[in-house]
């Protein structure tokens, strides 16, 4: 039996749960109101949305589960890098609330900027827009056959060494 925290499916399960909770943050951010000027609105609404599940195309999966491999890595030392700055506690960052980052401390705003401009170009090196990464990740959250096709394209993607 294999004990290790680092096996693929652990990876994959914490990789998972910290992008899904990344992903709540900015849907909640979103569905809020808040967008800074360099965010695209989306023109259609983000929830009621059976016909938007059926719309999702494979690449649209693939480009999805590319970006959340892209940006986790650089999310997770961000917010170590902020968590060493702060002292120990993470202020709340959400990359679309122009008003919480500019909050930040100006070593911390740093870190939180070039995050989100590294998140954003991940995002559009894949082929999405950051408005409908966010409505992927709230379709996702409503919609368990979405949510498993994206995890079956992660564990696939991290398999082949794809990211």
């Amino acid at each position: 039996m294999n004990t290790s925290l680092n096996t693929p499916k652990f990876r994959l399960n914490r990789m998972l749960r910290q992008s899904l909770f990344a992903g709540m943050i900015s849907a909640a951010a979103l569905a809020s109101g808040w967008a800074p000027g360099w965010y695209a609105q989306s023109s259609s609404p983000v929830f009621g949305a059976a016909a938007q599940a059926q719309d999702i195309s494979n690449a649209e999966i693939t480009s999805y589960a590319r970006s959340v491999l892209g940006i986790e890595p650089r999310r997770e030392e961000a917010m170590k890098e902020i968590k060493g700055m702060a002292g120990g506690s993470v202020p709340r960052i959400v990359c679309n609330e122009t008003q919480g980052i500019n909050s930040l401390s100006g070593g911390m705003r740093g870190v939180a900027v070039n995050y989100c401009q590294q998140a954003k170009k991940i995002i559009e090196t894949n082929g999405l827009t950051v408005s409908r990464f966010n409505q992927l990740t709230l379709l996702q959250q409503a919609n368990p056959a979405i949510k498993q096709r994206i995890q079956a394209e992660l564990l696939r993607l991290q398999q082949a060494g794809n990211q």
